[in-house]
């Protein structure tokens, strides 16, 4: 049997784990509620009970896997293995994650921010495959990026560099959740977009709007794409807006970085219809023609397996 190994993807709702070889090929597979709500013991043992269920299916005992990565939200140490904290995760403070599991397992493990988990998949597996320097972006309930510079994971001085949703771009915008003033995050992220919808509501610049927030109690992101499809003006408006502040966003990122690539994924991507032409738009309007010329910018293939796929290329890089 080839040297397989472990890989777990562990959110807020979900946790995801796998079990594959360093080529990607994955022999066991396992998703299920990550119970955060539930506090944090809860939530070890659904990761450790998805673990499980992978190496069943893979054939194997987790013990006997020749390594395993964890990707979890927030900023993690990855130095200590520890999670200082995660918004996502319920009493999660100062977890040493890698530590519990290693005494768990008696393997050993390591662990890295979900959002540099993705970029490093995407990089061996997906969008990415075959550029040296590349900046993943994920859209979803926040903004987050991860960095590939020269072929590795860059996380600057301690691990924390990639918060792209925490770049200003309106210093004049609504007010972020890390405490500043038009963050990217408060802009152009499923909240973001959430928000504005529930504020053209209030407002009465959209009935079709205010009549979805009724039947359905609530204004998400994709209700508000679904209206834009409709025709919805105000709808139609707000995903706009969004595209424009990422385009701002990207135009920063291909200036400082010069990346061959930037892949686009997370869940609001599934309306890219409605915002991704005004964002790279925008980004080509304002990106310096010298870099522009050597980026390409594409959306992510490896969807909810990105996590787990750049825990397993991590794992090869160790193992290399």
């Amino acid at each position: 049997m080839p040297d397989l190994y472990g890989a777990i993807d562990l959110g807020g709702t979900n946790v995801r784990a796998i079990v594959a070889g360093l080529d990607g090929k994955i022999s066991g597979d396992d998703r299920r509620p990550s119970r955060a709500s539930d506090g944090l013991d809860a939530t070890i043992e659904a990761l450790l009970a998805s673990l499980d269920q992978a190496c069943s299916e893979a054939g194997v005992e987790a013990g006997g896997l020749r390594g395993l990565g964890v990707a979890t939200p927030g900023w993690v140490d990855t130095e200590r293995g520890v999670v200082p904290a995660a918004p996502q995760l319920i009493g999660w403070r100062d977890v040493p994650l890698v530590e519990m599991l290693q005494e768990r397992l008696g393997i050993t493990a390591l662990l890295e921010n979900d959002a540099n988990a993705a970029a490093l998949g995407e990089n061996a597996f997906g969008a990415g495959r075959g550029t040296r320097h590349m900046l993943y972006i994920t859209v979803s309930t926040g903004v987050g990026a991860g960095i590939i510079a020269d072929g590795r994971l860059y996380g600057g001085a301690k691990g924390s560099a990639g918060e792209i949703g925490h770049t200003i771009v309106d210093p004049s915008g609504p007010r972020c959740g890390c405490g500043n003033n038009g963050c990217l995050e408060s802009l152009s992220s499923g909240t973001a977009i959430a928000r504005r919808a529930a504020e053209a509501a209030d407002r009465g610049d959209s009935a079709v709007l205010a009549g979805i927030r009724e039947r359905e109690g609530r204004l998400g992101a994709r209700l508000v794409a679904d209206a834009a499809r409709q025709g919805d003006a105000a709808s139609i408006a707000i995903y706009e807006e969004a595209g424009r502040f990422l385009g701002i966003a990207l135009a920063n990122a291909v200036n400082l970085l010069s990346p061959e690539a930037i892949i686009l994924g997370g869940g609001v991507m599934q309306a890219k219809d409605l915002f991704l032409p005004r964002a790279e738009e925008t980004m080509r309007d304002l990106a310096l023609d010298e870099p522009l010329k050597y980026m390409r910018l594409a959306e992510a293939e490896l969807g909810d397996r990105a996590g787990v796929m750049g825990m397993i290329a991590r794992l090869g890089q160790q193992a290399g």
